[in-house]
């Protein structure tokens, strides 16, 4: 295995390389540095759009576990119309209980439900322009000056692109926290419900 150190933006990246075990030992790499720190800058840019497809995966999973906790959630709403005026304090003091906590799960249900839903809005996402390669003559131009040119515009809109996905996924942390707290509310009201005879 070979390893090269690439310098990208003044971060240092580690390249490990196998090496192909059927060409003898003595033979030259053709494979030159500017190629390797082109890979190394590519590779990061199409992490960040696998990041991207894997946040969208995410948040249709949430999705589909909100249609269970809503399902639950018009199960204790239904069983606020079976409430009998309270014969004791202490059924008033559960009814109470009983009604934040249904409008805690509710708030926090329809809030999880749009801030889910708004991350599957379409993002723009920064692209490499191809139409550059032509208009600022590379294909006459070093290699190394290509890669140059090229691997800058890539960490570019790698950078945008994650600030982009950093949002998209506090967002999504943010989603699932309430999602907790509803489930955790949900269990809550179930014990309270049983007490109340609900």
């Amino acid at each position: 295995m070979i390893r090269y150190n690439v310098k990208v933006n003044e971060q240092i990246y580690q390249v490990d390389l196998e090496k192909d075990v059927a060409t003898p030992q003595d033979a030259e790499s053709t494979e030159s540095s500017a190629d390797i720190c082109f890979d190394a800058i590519k590779a990061e840019y199409d992490y960040c759009v696998t990041r991207a497809e894997k946040l969208e995966n995410k948040v249709y999973i949430l999705l589909a576990a909100c249609a269970f906790v809503f399902t639950l959630l018009t199960t204790q709403i239904e069983k606020v119309g079976k409430m009998k005026l309270p014969q004791s304090g202490y059924e008033l003091v559960g009814i109470i209980i009983y009604v934040i906590l249904l409008i805690v799960a509710v708030i926090g249900n329809v809030g999880m439900l749009v801030r889910t839903v708004n991350l599957l809005k379409s993002v723009n996402f920064e692209r490499l322009d191809a139409g550059l390669v032509l208009t600022e003559g590379l294909p006459d131009e070093k290699d190394t000056t290509v890669v140059r040119f090229i691997g800058r515009l890539y960490v570019q809109r790698t950078e945008k692109n994650n600030a982009i996905l950093e949002k998209g996924y506090t967002v999504f942390n943010k989603c699932v926290d309430l999602f907790c707290v509803s489930i955790i509310v949900l269990i809550a009201l179930a014990i309270i419900s049983i007490f109340l005879g609900l």
